[in-house]
């Protein structure tokens, strides 16, 4: 091989290596222009289905953040690596083989909020009362998203809102009326159930800097008068006395299933006000009050407490059951106590409500007032068969010619 071959051989090689790394420079400055110029969020709401997203998102505290901020990781690297995964995506749309709703296939890390966001901050943006230290929750390795799921779309795909039709009705309107305090901030709900969930303290000062006492609480004498406004209106007062509880109290240990049968029974209504009645047997916060015995209950109470219930029954259905077995009641002092049911002739007419005139089992409504244990031990019920008792059974007349087994009695 000569010099002119060698030089000649050179030069090749060069210009193969220049144009070689000129293909790949304009190559990756191409995936750079294009990795750039889809990054902003009017190139997501490009396709027909991400309408809802991107309406949401301009209605959100978010707006002046783009998609990209919170969708991946900082850096080059990351947005290439981003785009070529995101191809699938784009495959499905062309081609028409997404499913609907969309949802996201990763969880947003903390890494991510904290761009932007810091764990120093302890007074919530949306209410100034709230104490939240967001280092402790950090720390505890409670994702960010976990409480903050919808500050940014609302929750529009679990809600329903993205499952198909005219997605072209999306805009920036659309997405001002769905994105509601209601979906973005979370709920005290959220808080209660997590803290109840691992045993954290449920106290209202645990969160409230500032008492969160109404001005009505404060005057006199609200403690003797509260019941009258509880009977007005029950559900306001359930809108904080849900979560009330004694300070220090935690609800770790979240009640079981109730029992079906269990459940039926006490749906059923006492008398017309035992919504209220029946919030005060139940709710832990009231028990603590109602479980105690009023200054009224003297030793002589027992005989002198017929006149009271005759002028507001209502009012000692408050603290007191029908029934002993009633599950929350708040006193074993329950009417049926002292007061059994006895067949008195003609019985039906001062029945609460009618009876019809061969009931051959006894209903699970029967026992809203009546002893289970005391009355199944002579009539049967629909799941279990009468079981007379072995004593002496004497045969007598019912009301309307009713007959009634009756255990007779051995001296």
């Amino acid at each position: 091989m000569n010099i002119k071959d060698l030089l000649s051989d050179r030069k090749k090689i060069l210009k193969f290596t220049i144009l070689t790394i000129g293909v790949l420079a304009v190559m990756f400055l191409l995936a750079v222009g294009i990795t750039y110029g889809t990054s902003f969020p009017k190139f997501c709401a490009s396709c027909h289905i991400m309408k809802p997203e991107f309406a949401t998102w301009q209605a959100s505290s978010h707006s002046q953040v783009n998609c990209t901020v919170c969708h991946v990781d900082p850096g080059l690297t990351n947005a290439l690596k981003h785009k070529v995964v995101a191809t699938k995506e784009l495959y499905l749309y062309a081609t028409k083989t997404y499913e609907l709703p969309i949802h996201m296939t990763e969880t947003i890390p903390d890494s991510r909020c904290l761009q932007c966001h810091s764990l120093k901050r302890k007074i919530s943006a949306s209410s100034s009362d709230l104490y939240i230290p967001h280092q402790t929750h950090y720390d505890k390795k409670i994702a960010c998203v976990k409480c903050h799921q919808g500050v940014a779309h609302g929750k529009v795909a679990s809600r329903g809102m993205t499952m198909g039709g005219d997605f072209n009705s999306w805009d920036r309107s659309a997405g001002q009326k769905v994105m509601t305090k209601d979906f973005m901030i979370p709920k005290m709900d959220l808080c209660m159930d997590c803290h109840g969930r691992r045993g954290v303290t449920v106290a209202c000062e645990a969160c409230h800097t500032s008492s969160v006492k109404p001005d009505s609480h404060r005057q006199n004498p609200f403690k003797l008068n509260h019941g009258i406004d509880a009977k007005k209106n029950i559900k306001y007062c359930d809108t904080c006395h849900a979560y009330i509880k004694a300070p220090g109290v935690t609800s770790k240990d979240l009640p079981e299933e109730e029992d079906p049968v269990e459940k039926y029974l006490n749906s059923f209504q006492t008398g017309a006000d035992s919504d209220y009645t029946d919030y005060a047997r139940t709710n832990e916060y009231c028990v603590d009050c109602h479980k105690k015995r009023p200054v009224t209950h003297s030793e002589t109470w027992p005989f002198e407490h017929g006149k009271a219930v005759e002028k507001n029954e209502q009012r000692c259905l408050v603290c007191h059951s029908p029934r002993s077995d009633v599950k929350g009641t708040t006193n074993q002092g329950a009417c049926s106590s002292c007061h059994p049911s006895i067949h008195k002739t003609p019985w039906r007419i001062s029945h609460p409500f009618p009876v019809p005139e061969k009931l051959g089992l006894l209903e699970p409504k029967c026992f809203q007032c009546h002893i289970k244990d005391i009355c199944t031990s002579c009539h049967g019920t629909k799941r279990t068969p009468a079981k007379l008792p072995k004593a002496k059974v004497t045969i007598t007349a019912g009301a309307q010619g009713q007959i009634i087994p009756t255990p007779g009695r051995t001296n």
